[in-house]
């Protein structure tokens, strides 16, 4: 008699091996959770996992990362995670993205996605990846961990456009966090260091079991909730929290989306086309979905902006050393950063050159479009 390897799972009455084996998921940081995450979703039979990191492993890790081996230092967490899923289940499909998602994951493409789950290790990266999941309305889980607590927070935007998001409930002191690692203007800081937090492989293990476990009935009648909600486990008293997340009207993402959500492709050359696309209406305002540097000025050498010459970069490829006057030798340089322009000033400025952003939304009415830029780099 062949043995079935999901014979068990047939005997669970929430659970669904066929529609679990159709299914697709992707996992944003192959650390310590997402490890956790990674062989869960394996061992349970997904169909297929998508695995984004741009870290390499590092011999610390191996005390919270059941799927590396000390042979595996060095190289991408990824890459590791995707091979080893395969031990553990030789039938999941599996694609490592090494790299930053934010440069991998396209908007268009999360709809092949059942969820997402989150499982880095910074406000900037959860930001941003709750920014894609809200725009196109994928389910997100967001799991988090300290040396003693687990957290997990469930957005359910594939059943609830207007579920409240990461940001909604974000608390200020997050942002000073962000901050830290910036100058003004969003020029990385030469020798900032990040601050690191203790973890252990119990609350990362805690933490990828709720996440799975909660993340997989997003969208099912068995879903604890239809709205946005955060468990809390205390791995020391045992305590399980549950509690509802609500809507903020102040918040810097959901205040500015409307009901419904368009979104297009275009190419990233600044082209007259803009005028269409805005409907006629040169004063719209376009929202980049990263900083851009536009002119560069130095303010003892008055070198002219027009001599210096306009820079339309991100601002992410610079630090502030992009501040110093090769001439002056000195931190003279003004450096003028910017993600809103209208359609006018786009095709004013910069025509024929290459938006660096990753996409650009704007508002008519309710309705929010998002165009996704294609061939940004030049």
């Amino acid at each position: 008699m062949k043995l079935d390897r999901y014979q068990r799972h047939s005997l669970i009455d929430w659970f669904s091996q066929e529609s679990l084996k159709a299914a697709r998921y992707a996992i944003v940081g192959c650390g310590a959770v997402g490890n956790e995450v990674a062989k869960n979703l394996a061992l349970l039979g997904v169909g297929s996992i998508h695995l984004y990191d741009f870290d390499a492993i590092e011999l610390h890790n191996l005390t919270r990362s059941v799927l590396f081996r000390e042979s595996d230092v060095g190289e991408n967490k990824a890459v590791v995670a995707a091979r080893r899923i395969l031990d553990l289940d030789p039938t999941v499909e599996t694609t490592a993205f090494p790299g930053d998602f934010w440069g991998s994951m396209r908007l268009s493409d999360l709809t092949q996605y059942a969820a997402v789950f989150c499982c880095v290790d910074n406000f900037e990266a959860r930001i941003k990846l709750n920014q894609l999941c809200r725009l196109a309305g994928i389910n997100l889980v967001n799991a988090g961990i300290d040396s003693r607590c687990a957290m997990v927070e469930l957005f359910p935007f594939a059943e609830r456009a207007e579920a409240a998001c990461y940001e909604c409930n974000l608390p200020l002191s997050s942002y000073q966090r962000i901050q830290e690692r910036y100058s003004c203007g969003w020029l990385k800081r030469i020798a900032h260091v990040e601050r690191k937090v203790p973890t252990t492989i119990i609350t990362s293990s805690l933490a990828g079991a709720h996440a799975v476990s909660a993340g997989l009935r997003l969208g099912t009648a068995e879903a604890p909730s239809r709205l946005a909600h955060r468990i809390y486990i205390d791995s020391v008293s045992g305590r399980t929290t549950v509690s509802e997340l609500s809507n903020n009207e102040a918040c810097a993402l959901c205040s500015g989306i409307g009901s419904n959500v368009v979104i297009a492709r275009a190419n990233a050359i600044v082209t007259n086309e803009l005028h269409t696309i805005a409907h006629k209406d040169d004063d719209t305002i376009l929202y980049a979905s990263d900083p851009v540097v536009t002119t560069v000025h130095c303010t003892r050498c008055a070198v002219n902006p027009d001599e210096s010459g306009v820079i339309f970069k991100c601002a992410s490829d610079f630090d502030t050393g992009l501040r110093w006057c090769s001439k002056c030798n000195e931190d003279t340089v003004e450096v003028d950063i910017t993600d809103t322009f209208t359609v006018g000033e786009l095709v004013g400025s910069y025509l024929g050159k290459r938006l660096p952003a990753k996409f650009v939304r704007f508002r008519r009415d309710e309705t929010t479009y998002v165009i996704e830029l294609e061939n940004r780099h030049g």
